[in-house]
């Protein structure tokens, strides 16, 4: 998603759900609500950002009928519901519910997107709830299906059924082995030093494996910088606080994107003084709009402090809103860092998040009141929630 035109206000119910924000999890009260958030994948990043445990709650905690998800499934794909309503009914099914179990399997059974649905639920269910299926796949399999070669259930289903295997076999990139990968450290310096800028970047890359390599930094004046800026900055970050000075040069020349990749370095070695190089490169995506990156700045000014990273604090509270909310953990570690006072909102709220990682950090620190310790309890014992989630509201409620 490119753009933010299509969602409601974070105050309003309905974009608070779309953001997966705690307030909205803690307010809904309508299942429209959660209905409309499973029939359109409202995530600015799908890859990333969760909402699946956090619409699957709300669908059990309000007694919508999952049959009502199921029947998403046999729609049309617009807006990603088919796999939006996938996964939630993954976490319905992790949870026992077995209409969601029953609705997922005959997917697999019938449904156009079956190999997604089938490696879902491999990935999350005991195999008992899916290994029984493997005729029905190894029927439907059909020359071109794309499957997930290296993952279950078709690793563990290749030695029962050749047709899985051939399945495999078709999908399996070819082993190309890279004729640098044995190269040493020294050997690879040396392409670095006279390979075209294609050459030069793979090698930086592979040098990588071999961990800090001081001779870069006198390499730097000779290579064209600003083609090989992203490869060099990530070889340069193994350097740690040797790499600032470098950092600190490229981060003056924003708005080119080689200033980003200074931020970036800045944001992981430098120090107080560079908070505003980090406030540029702030004001530098708010002017690219693609929303990611805050998290890599927030975690820079969390770890510096001082003056100019405290003024980084209402850019912190805006952050809060976002839709990528992948990025809200490091948003919500800023803050209680920077001004411990004014987060204690963000971490009450916090315990409601979509991001596992939000509630996780929350529930270790929100301010302890008769509201909190009951969503502590909550998260402890629901067994929809996360592992590192349930210890931390156990340890928290234990303390």
């Amino acid at each position: 998603m490119s753009s933010e035109w299509y969602y409601d206000s974070p105050s309003t119910v309905a974009g608070a759900l779309q953001r997966g924000l705690g307030r909205g999890a803690a307010l809904v009260r309508d299942p429209e609500d959660v209905m409309a958030c499973v029939r359109r994948d409202h995530r600015y990043w799908r890859i990333f950002d969760d909402r699946a445990l956090y619409l699957a709650r709300l669908v059990r905690d309000l007694g919508i009928d999952a049959g009502r998800i199921v029947g998403v499934l046999r729609g049309e794909d617009d807006d990603n519901a088919v796999g939006n309503a996938t996964q939630v009914l993954v976490e319905l099914g992790r949870g026992g519910d077995q209409v969601a179990i029953d609705g997922l399997r005959e997917h697999v059974r019938h449904g156009a997107d079956w190999v997604d649905a089938l490696e879902e639920i491999a990935a999350a269910w005991p195999a008992g709830l899916w290994d029984d299926l493997l005729p029905v796949a190894a029927d439907r399999l059909r020359p071109g299906d794309m499957i997930g070669w290296a993952a279950r259930p078709w690793t563990g289903w290749a030695a029962r059924d050749d047709r899985v295997a051939a399945a495999i076999a078709a999908c399996r990139p070819p082993d190309r082995q890279c004729p640098w990968r044995g190269d040493t450290a020294g050997e690879l310096l040396a392409k670095v030093r006279t390979g075209t800028v294609k050459e030069r970047g793979h090698a930086l890359r592979h040098l990588r494996r071999h961990g800090p390599q001081p001779a870069l930094l006198d390499l730097v004046a000779t290579l064209p910088v600003e083609e090989l800026h992203r490869p060099l900055g990530n070889a340069l970050s193994e350097l740690g606080a040797a790499a600032v000075p470098v950092a600190r040069a490229w981060a003056a020349r924003l708005p080119h994107p080689i200033g980003w990749t200074g931020c970036r370095l800045l944001a992981e070695h430098g120090d107080e003084s560079d908070g505003p190089a980090l406030l540029a490169g702030w004001t530098w995506l708010d002017g690219r709009d693609d929303l990611c990156g805050y998290d890599q700045l927030a975690a820079g000014l969390a770890r510096i402090g001082g003056d100019a990273a405290r003024a980084a604090v209402p850019k912190l509270r805006r952050a809060w809103f976002t839709p990528h909310s992948y990025e809200r953990a490091a948003t919500l570690k800023a803050f209680t860092a920077l001004d411990p006072d004014a987060a204690t909102r963000q971490l009450t709220e916090g315990l409601w998040d979509c991001e596992a990682d939000v509630r996780e950090f929350a529930a270790a620190r929100a301010p302890l009141s008769p509201a909190v310790e009951h969503r502590l309890a909550v998260l402890r014992d629901d067994p929809l929630e996360t592992p590192e989630v349930r210890a931390a509201a156990t340890a928290r409620l234990a303390a």
